[in-house]
This record gives C-alpha cells, sequence and structure tokens, in this order.
C-alpha cells in the first residue's frame, strides 16, 4: 500500500509539473494536430491518475487520504483560478469516485452489463445532441466544473475537456477488471486509445463522438474472452 501510494503520489506531481509546463511547450503550426498532440500527452497523465486506484477496490477505505488531499487541492487551485492545474488531482477524485462506486456495486454481471447500458445511452446522447462525448470541439466554451481540462501546447484555449462521467466509470472499469480476474492494464490502455481516437474523430469530423461507447467497447473488447469465462464460472457455481 506504501508503494502504491508512493506511485500515487509522485504520478499526480509529474502530472501538476507537465499541466503547469504545457502553455509554454512549442506548439504544431497546424491547430488540428496541436489539439490531438496536446491531447494525447494529457490524456494519457489524466487516464493513468483515474485508473491508479483502481487497485485498491478491495479496501476503498485506504482511498480516504486520496480523496481528502484532492479535494483540498481542488478546492484550493479552483479558488486561485489556477486552470488546468488543478486537472491531475480532479482526475485523482474522480478515479477515487468510481472506484468506491464498483466496490459497493460489485456483482460480476456488471462487469459487462454496464459498458452496454452506459453506452446505449451515451449513443442515444450523442445523436440527440446532449452531452457524453470528449469535448475537444467545444474546448472553447467556459470551464465547467464536471470537466477536466487538457491544456494545449503553447497556451491559448484547451485541447479538450473530459467529462466527469469518462473517468467515473473509466476508474470502475478497471476496479472491475481488479475484482473479477479481468486484464487492468489491458484495459486501461484500451480504453485511453479509445479516447485518443475520439479526440482524432472528433477533429476530423468536426462532430461530437460518443466516448462513453468508445470506452466501454475497448474494455469489453480485451476482455471479452475472460468476461465469457467469468460467467460461465458462474453458471457452474
Amino acid at each position: 500500500m506504501v508503494r502504491g501510494a508512493a506511485a500515487l503520489l509522485a504520478l499526480a506531481l509529474g502530472a501538476l509539473a507537465y499541466f503547469l509546463v504545457t502553455p509554454a511547450l512549442p506548439a504544431p503550426r497546424s491547430l488540428d494536430a496541436a489539439i490531438i498532440l496536446s491531447a494525447t500527452v494529457g490524456l494519457a497523465f489524466v487516464v493513468a491518475l483515474a485508473a491508479l486506484p483502481a487497485a485498491a477496490v478491495r479496501s476503498p477505505f485506504s482511498l480516504v487520504p486520496a480523496v481528502v488531499g484532492s479535494l483540498l487541492l481542488v478546492a484550493a487551485l479552483d479558488a486561485t483560478r489556477a486552470g488546468a492545474a488543478a486537472s491531475p488531482f480532479e482526475a485523482l477524485l474522480l478515479g477515487c469516485i468510481g472506484v468506491v462506486f464498483a466496490a459497493v456495486l460489485d456483482a460480476p454481471a456488471l462487469a459487462l452489463a454496464l459498458p452496454v447500458f452506459v453506452g446505449v445511452l451515451d449513443l442515444s446522447g450523442v445523436v440527440g445532441e446532449g452531452p457524453g462525448a470528449l469535448l475537444a470541439q467545444d474546448a472553447a466554451r467556459p470551464g465547467d466544473p464536471l470537466t477536466v481540462e487538457i491544456p494545449g501546447w503553447g497556451g491559448g484555449l484547451p485541447a479538450a475537456r473530459v467529462t466527469a462521467a469518462e473517468l467515473v466509470f473509466l476508474a470502475a472499469y478497471v476496479a472491475y477488471a481488479h475484482l473479477f480476474g479481468l486484464r487492468p492494464r489491458a484495459s486501461a490502455a484500451a480504453m485511453y486509445g479509445a479516447l485518443v481516437a475520439v479526440v482524432v474523430a472528433g477533429v476530423a469530423l468536426d462532430r461530437r463522438v460518443p466516448a462513453l461507447a468508445l470506452m466501454g467497447a475497448a474494455f469489453l473488447a480485451v476482455n471479452a474472452d475472460r468476461l465469457v469465462a467469468l460467467f460461465r464460472s458462474a453458471r457452474e457455481g
């Protein structure tokens, strides 16, 4: 547990350092390339921070220090209008919420049913111009307390904003992978790839893309064989 806390702290500090220097980094001349590059790197930190607490899903009370610390830091940074500097701690806080969600609702069936259900709702929302997509094309709107800002290289507008729902469910899916013998690391990597694909597709198509649906599909794809074995064992038991 001590190693896990040290890793979490090191990752959070590394993410904070990156987010602070991001506006000073040289951006590509192409706006589309700048958005994709900035979002790809920033999302790596955000996804890692949301997914790392999932290993504590069997002892969720061990996350209390991370939750309290994140809350205090987010409140302090928001009060000083620090912008994207609060994003690493917002991602960590949302990840902890997702882990607690999975710890409370720990039925094996949810490892399959929840990504499908959430994905269907997300597809319906996107078709109706509702929320639920990675907001690369909405980056110009004012800051939203329910989104995590990904800063852009060279300053200016954020490259993207990730919704709270996306990070909570991402953390919950990784936690389910820990609980039920699936592939936690592959799950996190696949969902990160899905979010990057959402940014690329959003830039290319200039429209909202269903991030939650693609994340859920990525999670199910990398765990398909083990999910089948999990439910086969449950039936036999």
